[in-house]
């Protein structure tokens, strides 16, 4: 049974592998294929590079509900006539495997895997949702190095609009966080059956992390921290 499970993990990871190389840095479906490029998916280093006159207007907010728990992103593609469709992702749980039951190759990688979901704005949602980044100061620019770690809730929002970049986070329990004006919208307007992980008081993030863990790489969590810089994130 050990020799199974184990051609079944390797099955799954060549099949992450494979799909990892065909797209480009943004593709964070895999779980393989996040923990090497989801730094720049939250740093949104796709819609920065594309970001020029006459591309695409977009943006893209990422709610980091503690890593293990839970991430929540979407994707907003504002179209010309006013509309916008919008893409959701969920990670839910990724650190609790107790109950995890191995019948497959998708099984192997099913806690870390993201649930999918989406919808079209109405021109009149749309609306409202830009101005409530507006009114969030979601467009930037962010404050020169805060930190976000990995086991804190906070929001990212990326942006593309008209040809100009715009970056802003968010970390709780932080005065920014308390501005933010769109979570409530956005949340009203998911349609992933996962309940949101609302903000919780707890103790300050260092204090709960495992010093002897090791560091983050390859898809294991509660080791990373972003840091922001005028209009981004850092270099990492």
């Amino acid at each position: 049974m050990k020799w199974m499970v184990t051609v079944t993990i390797g099955l799954a990871l060549f099949s992450a592998t494979t799909a990892s190389a065909q797209r480009p840095d943004r593709n964070v479906e895999p779980p393989i294929s996040r923990s090497y490029n989801w730094f720049a998916y939250v740093g949104a280093n796709d819609i920065r590079s594309a970001c020029q006159p006459g591309g695409r207007n977009r943006v893209r907010l990422i709610y980091n509900a503690l890593y293990e728990e839970q991430v929540r992103t979407y994707e907003i593609f504002l179209q010309p006539d006013g509309v916008a469709g919008m893409t959701i992702g969920v990670l839910a749980d990724q650190g609790n495997v107790a109950n995890l039951t191995i019948g497959s190759a998708a099984d192997v990688l099913g806690p870390w895997s993201m649930k999918r979901g989406e919808r079209i704005l109405s021109a009149d949602e749309t609306r409202e949702l830009v101005g409530l980044l507006e009114a969030s100061a979601a467009f930037g620019p962010p404050r020169d190095g805060l930190r976000l770690p990995d086991n804190d809730f906070w929001w990212t929002v990326a942006s593309c609009r008209n040809g100009i970049w715009g970056f802003q986070a968010y970390h709780y329990p932080t005065d920014g966080f308390a501005s933010v004006k769109f979570a409530e919208r956005l949340f009203a307007w998911d349609n992933v059956p996962v309940p949101v992980n609302r903000p919780r008081k707890l103790e300050p993030s260092n204090l709960r992390r495992d010093w002897n863990a090791p560091m983050y790489h390859a898809g294991s969590a509660n080791r990373w921290m972003l840091v922001v810089g005028k209009d981004g994130l850092r270099p990492r």
